[in-house]
């Protein structure tokens, strides 16, 4: 089953981005946004991250692709992602 139809591509600003990434067997998913993180709206927990800037990163641990993204933050970096199957229900933490 191809899951291509659910890829997009997002333009992240330079500068640290907010993102909590966590390390799946898929590749870094993302985990969580900060409040103040630059990608809100444009990225959901759930996504995972299948590429940087033409560099394939679904073998990669969410700390390889924290540094390849820390070496990128000067510039625009362009990430694909690859949409969350399940939508996340929102639940404000009790």
């Amino acid at each position: 089953k191809d899951r291509s139809d659910k890829l997009f591509d997002i333009f992240a600003p330079p500068g640290p981005l907010g993102i909590i990434i966590d390390t799946t067997p898929e590749g870094p998913m993302i985990h969580s946004l900060k409040p103040t993180s630059q990608l809100l709206g444009l990225v959901n927990p759930g996504d995972l991250i299948v590429g940087l800037d033409g560099v394939d990163t679904r073998n990669m641990t969410a700390a390889t692709f924290t540094r390849l993204m820390a070496k990128r933050s000067q510039g625009e970096r362009k990430i694909t992602l690859l949409k969350g199957l399940a939508p996340l229900t929102p639940t404000s933490p009790s």
